[in-house]
């Protein structure tokens, strides 16, 4: 039985898809753990790869460190670490990857916003989209009761979903374990649902997190939200039919860490830079691939040939991103080497 080909522009928009919505559900899950509705908890704080001592007695690191997708502190006495995940694979392999990253952080980690760096109680825990919950779930199970200590005792899996509805809200229910704050443990068990929009106007304007976004969605972010902001009308250049604009990567990172990543958020020796150089680096080596930039030496500037585009950004990058089929040779071109 034969089957409809694969889109693969759906594929780059799925990508892009579960990179902002894996995002928002960082910033919601922040939201329910340090702000009460109506402001934020006395000593609360939060922050997206916050690197974190581990114990000598962790089961996975002992004394190393680990950079968590989430570090949110409720007040000096609760905190949770988590990683966001929006699928996880249907591979047993993969979740067992999930299950043993769950493993290390459920440990005494230090790096807290208190005075000791370490706190009393917490959880540590993967938020994963409800779609993928349960499969999750049944390999915790599995993993507990074949070997209790590979489960550790403030171990969470936490789904999330987005509603669609008028005024969509990210829902987040505990399906494992016990949250260890009793102020947010009763809604959390019965399933909170987290107003999106509100959130998302109420805490910084936040579109990365410690994780490389897709390609193609950096790019177009770039074109639409920097360079045009930043093109002069009046530089039409009629040999390059561009609008050139000269940037580096070392102040465009500054620039989107300031506006949309780590800058925006609280600061101190444990955060996290993102995006980083290289990511940015990447996204316009991969503009001069396309003939929409060219290098400027080794300083790391760049000519950028901007020019409107009309109609979708994301799929105008994906489609001059995809590799070009290469024709088979005619064959009386091949060589073909037949021995006697």
């Amino acid at each position: 039985m034969s089957s409809l080909p694969e889109d693969p522009f759906r594929a780059v928009q799925q990508d892009a898809e579960e990179y902002q919505s894996t995002v928002h559900a960082l910033i919601a899950f922040s939201a329910y753990v340090v702000h009460t509705g109506s402001e934020f908890r006395p000593d609360a704080h939060f922050g997206f790869g916050r690197r974190m001592s581990t114990s000598e007695g962790n089961a996975v690191l002992p004394s190393d460190e680990v950079t968590p997708d989430l570090v949110a502190q409720k007040d000096s006495s609760y905190g949770i670490v988590a990683e966001v995940k929006r699928s996880a694979s249907r591979h047993e392999s993969d979740c067992s990857k999930h299950l043993a990253q769950l493993r290390k952080y459920d440990d005494d980690l230090a790096g807290w916003w208190t005075d000791t760096e370490q706190i009393p109680l917490r959880n540590a825990a993967i938020i994963i989209h409800q779609s993928r919950s349960r499969r999750l779930v049944e390999e915790l199970r599995s993993t507990a009761a074949s070997d209790p200590e590979g489960v550790g005792e403030n171990s969470l899996v936490i789904e999330f979903n987005l509603s669609n509805e008028v005024d969509p809200y990210i829902f987040f229910r505990v399906e494992w374990g016990e949250v260890r704050d009793p102020e947010l443990r009763p809604r959390l068990h019965a399933g909170v649902p987290v107003p999106r929009d509100k959130v998302l106007a109420s805490f910084p304007s936040i579109k990365f997190y410690d994780a490389e976004p897709p390609l193609a969605w950096l790019m177009t972010l770039l074109w639409t939200d920097y360079f045009a902001a930043n093109w002069d009308t009046e530089s039409y250049d009629t040999d390059l039919k561009a609008y050139p604009i000269i940037v580096s990567v070392e102040s465009l990172t500054a620039e989107l860490q300031k506006a949309y990543g780590s800058a925006a958020l609280e600061r101190d020796e444990r955060s996290a830079e993102f995006p980083q150089q290289k990511w940015i680096r990447r996204a316009l080596d991969a503009f001069v691939s396309i003939h929409y930039a060219v290098p400027l030496g080794e300083t790391g500037e760049y000519q950028v040939l901007f020019r409107p585009i009309a109609g979708d950004v994301l799929e105008r990058f994906a489609e001059l991103l995809r590799p070009k089929p290469v024709d088979p040779a005619p064959l009386n071109q091949l060589d073909l080497d037949f021995e006697d």
